[in-house]
Parts: C-alpha cells; sequence; structure tokens
C-alpha cells in the first residue's frame, strides 16, 4: 500500500490543487505589466517588433498596419529642446517623412522574430521605391530559415487608389496567395485615419480591403489636448493607453491616465484628462 501510496501522490496532488480554492494561486502565472511608453526610437522599433511577432505567431494575423511617431527621430538631436514637441501633428511632408521612416522600418524588419531557426545568418532587407512624390516604399525581409518567414511592408500609403491596387498585388502574390501559407505583410504609417478618409468613392472600397481586414498592432499617436503633450500607446493585444508628459520633469515619457478597449476619440481623451487632473 505504502508503494501505491507514493506513486499516486503526484496525481493526487494535481486533483488537489486543481479543486481547491488555493490551486490557482500555485499554478497560474502574475498577469503581464502593462505596456510602457518608449522614451526613443530603438526602444519603439523593439516594442513594435514584439507586438507585432506576437500578434502572427500567436493569434494568426498576419495582416498588419502599424504607425511609428516621428517626431523623435526628425527633431530629437536639434539643439532646441522643444523642436520635437512642437512637431507634434506635422512632421514634414512625405518625402521627407520617408527619409527617416526607412531606416526605422528595415530595422524592424530584422527585428520581428517570428523563428528562432536562423542558422546563424541574418535578415537582408531590401527596398522598392514606389512613388517617390508620396514617399511611398515598399520593404521585403528575407529570412534566413526560408521564404515562408519573409516579410514586406508598404511605407507610407495613402488613399489614392493606386494603393488599394498594391495592397490587392501584394496579398495575392505574397501574403495571402492561394494554396500557400499566409505571410506577414505590414501597412506603415498609412496617410488615412479611418474610411471618411478616403471620401465617398473610395470608401466602400477601402472599407472592405482594410479596415475590415487589418488589424491594428502597434501604434503611437501623439498631439497636444489642454496645452499637454499626449501619447496615445497601442501595444498587442494590451489596450489602447493615454499618458500625459509631465510639465516639471519634460524628459518623463508620460503618466498614464487611461485605458480603453478601443482606440479613443478625442473626446475620450479630454475627459480622462479633465478627470486625472480635477
Amino acid at each position: 500500500q505504502l508503494i501505491s501510496f507514493v506513486v499516486h501522490l503526484p496525481l493526487a496532488l494535481a486533483l488537489l490543487l486543481s479543486t481547491s480554492p488555493y490551486g490557482s494561486a500555485f499554478s497560474s502565472s502574475p498577469p503581464p505589466a502593462p505596456p510602457l511608453l518608449p522614451t526613443n526610437p530603438d526602444d519603439v522599433i523593439r516594442q513594435a517588433a514584439n507586438s507585432i511577432a506576437k500578434a502572427y505567431t500567436q493569434d494568426g494575423i498576419n495582416l498588419q498596419s502599424i504607425r511609428i511617431p516621428l517626431s523623435e527621430s526628425i527633431y530629437g538631436d536639434k539643439e532646441e529642446g522643444f523642436v520635437a514637441d512642437r512637431a507634434i501633428g506635422w512632421q514634414g511632408g512625405p518625402q521627407e517623412t520617408y527619409r527617416y521612416l526607412s531606416p526605422l522600418v528595415s530595422n524592424l524588419l530584422k527585428q520581428i522574430k517570428i523563428t528562432d531557426n536562423t542558422g546563424g545568418l541574418v535578415v537582408k532587407v531590401s527596398e522598392q521605391i514606389l512613388l517617390d512624390f508620396d514617399g511611398s516604399a515598399l520593404q521585403t525581409s528575407e529570412h534566413p530559415a526560408g521564404p515562408l518567414y519573409d516579410i514586406q511592408a508598404l511605407l507610407q500609403p495613402n488613399t489614392d487608389g493606386y494603393y488599394l491596387k498594391t495592397i490587392e498585388a501584394v496579398e495575392e502574390q505574397f501574403s495571402n496567395t492561394d494554396g500557400k501559407s499566409k505571410r506577414l505583410f505590414l501597412l506603415v504609417n498609412p496617410a488615412w485615419r479611418d474610411r471618411s478618409s478616403w471620401g465617398f468613392f473610395g470608401g466602400k472600397k477601402a472599407q472592405e480591403l482594410i479596415f475590415n481586414r487589418y488589424e491594428t498592432t502597434y501604434a503611437i499617436d501623439q498631439f497636444v489636448v489642454r496645452g499637454r503633450k499626449v501619447s496615445l500607446l497601442k501595444c498587442w493585444s494590451d489596450d489602447w493607453v493615454v499618458f500625459v508628459g509631465s510639465d516639471k520633469v519634460p524628459s518623463f515619457p508620460g503618466e498614464r491616465v487611461a485605458t480603453f478597449p478601443a482606440r479613443p476619440e478625442y473626446k475620450d481623451i479630454d475627459a480622462a484628462l479633465a478627470k486625472h487632473a480635477g
């Protein structure tokens, strides 16, 4: 009987933990910490790469839309400390922003980890300029583990019908080819906000092709509300988080003031700031 008891002890203990009110305390891990607002472009890229990889490898989302802030990359090294904040909401024309966005996205594609099988080799990234006056381009990462792990990213598409055709072509030839595994395709810093950006004629097509299918897996939007610098952060699969800058400590990235399950509208952010201040 002693031998039988010893052999079955692990099973008995497992049953005890599964039925005991204390069982979950032993078996479950603590909830993940909420995302923090990154403080520099390198941290942004690392955080974005993790979010994109998580959405693709864990949830199978291969069509993704992301937004990367550029004001700090463009103006952060200027002598005037306030320039980067002043640039929020305006970061130059598309050709200017492309010069800063292109190397960031190239670095991003190299850091998106969707497999550990690299054989000690590095990811290679190439770029095709699409419309120079739009500052648009298509980047492709070639993974040493094979074409299944390649990624494509469309930079700065706008509401011209050309980009609807381009997205359809990339899906057909790369990301969603019939009979093949789905590969990762990113829309990076698109010029639209929602269906209304496309106007009456393009809205229906954009809704069907983009808004109903592409998931925002990473975004940082920055603007000024009530005279305060506000950052809106989305990391997959967390809620949207509202951060407000500090007047007393300008170098402090931001204090978390509210979270929302969907991207909040301006009035929601304004109400959250008023509640936080009051």
